[in-house]
């Protein structure tokens, strides 16, 4: 049988869904992207294609609609590059589109047989779009409705469609939240899950590498640790908010380390009002000068395995977030036992058994350092994780939704 798999990135959702349907050799995978370096990840028996775009949004479009014709332009692109593959013989039988984005407005209509499959993130809403905006007016609520054209209408299209959360189903409309099935990505529990009754990774020293300077650092035995992760160092994600707890807490505990995993860039925020729209920049700068500063330790994306011994070894691991898509890093921490502090809110309900968190009020600053100092002076138990985000559930669910749309399709 013939699987298509279509995102603009790769393999991101999909790399175990498809990379499980490569191992079988009566199966043809082809996983069509954007992303043009797609090789260099390859998953064995997936066949990579790109697509390209043949040009951009035109700027004299209504600001209202530019994100539309953007997603036309996708789905051209995406049609263009699947009508070649048909050309050359593949047949898909199922074709699994990353939705919201364009890349599956116009799959029906070149394959009105396949069992088209859409997996959706998000629904723009007003009151969440605001934490997006450094300034959300009326205007931008307008232009907010309107960005969901396309994903209403992939939404229509398809045979069968998948939300990773019931938080995120819950963002769309109630007419189409009974086509949307809660299917989580899942989390490979062979790697991340607790660390073992005699692994107690603080009796020895742990060194962590830096993989964009080549440089690492090591955490003393018996130091104690506060960590963050995040894809973007942004307002989105409560870096800010973070950082600025950080003066307090290091003054207070001479043994503290801070180590911050990620990326200086904004994922999804709005830039920082100074040094180039850098938050980690423009919070350091409006801090200045504070005892501990030596003791933070910025190092860019970590190795997974790296990633995993700072969530065993940390103190004490934040993941903030305002109302949006809840990070994989949540998941991840919850799935290793971190010991967490989560800020409160309906993004991050469900996900860890609430009495193994510390709660954090994301929008009160004193809030936010008094929640860590407290975390940092009485550690609490690791956390766990609630029911059904492991991979093993997740791909056993998405195997009932194509069989279950393969018989009635």
């Amino acid at each position: 049988m013939d699987f298509l798999f279509i995102h603009g990135n790769y393999p991101a959702q999909f790399r175990h869904l498809a990379g499980l349907l490569g191992q079988n050799p009566a199966h043809r995978v082809v996983f069509l992207t954007a992303r043009q370096d797609a090789s260099r990840d390859a998953l064995p028996g997936v066949e990579i294609h790109s697509y390209r775009c043949h040009r951009i949004p035109n700027p004299q479009t209504h600001h209202y609609l530019q994100a539309t014709e953007a997603a036309v332009l996708q789905g051209q692109a995406a049609l263009r590059e699947v009508a070649a593959l048909v050309e050359g013989g593949l047949k898909p039988r199922v074709v699994v589109s990353h939705g919201g984005m364009g890349m599956g407005l116009f799959l029906k209509d070149l394959l009105p047989r396949a069992l088209h499959v859409g997996y959706f993130e998000w629904y723009f809403q007003a009151d969440t779009t605001r934490h997006l905006l450094e300034h959300f007016d009326f205007d931008a609520q307008l232009k907010t409705g309107l960005r969901n054209l396309p994903i209403l209408h992939e939404l229509e299209c398809c045979d069968r469609a998948v939300v990773p959360t019931a938080w995120q189903r819950a963002q769309f409309p109630k007419a189409y939240q009974p086509k949307l099935e809660v299917i989580f990505d899942g989390i490979d529990t062979s790697f991340f899950h607790p660390p073992g009754e005699d692994q107690d990774l603080a009796a020895a020293d742990l060194k962590i590498h830096n993989r964009e300077t080549g440089q690492g650092f090591v955490l003393e035995a018996g130091q104690r640790v506060l960590s963050y992760a995040t894809r973007g160092m942004e307002p989105l994600r409560g870096f800010p908010e973070f950082l600025r707890a950080l003066p307090a807490l290091l003054d207070e505990n001479n043994d503290l380390a801070v180590v911050i995993a990620g990326t200086d860039r904004r994922a999804y925020s709005y830039d920082a009002p100074s040094h180039g729209g850098s938050w980690k920049k423009h919070i350091l700068a409006e801090l200045g000068a504070f005892a501990g500063r030596e003791r933070v330790h910025f190092t860019g994306l970590l190795s997974y395995p790296d990633y995993r011994n700072l969530l065993w070894r940390s103190s004490l691991h934040c993941y903030f977030t305002r109302p949006y898509v809840t990070s994989w890093s949540l998941f991840e921490a919850a799935a290793c036992g971190a010991r967490l502090a989560v800020s409160k809110g309906p993004a991050t309900e469900g996900i860890v058994e609430p009495t193994t968190v510390r709660w954090v009020n994301l929008e009160d600053q004193s809030a936010v350092t008094t929640a860590l100092r407290a975390g940092l002076s009485q550690p609490g138990e690791r956390a766990r994780s609630m029911a059904g985000f492991d991979l093993g559930t997740s791909l056993q669910r998405w195997e009932q939704l194509l069989n279950a749309g393969l018989q009635s399709n």
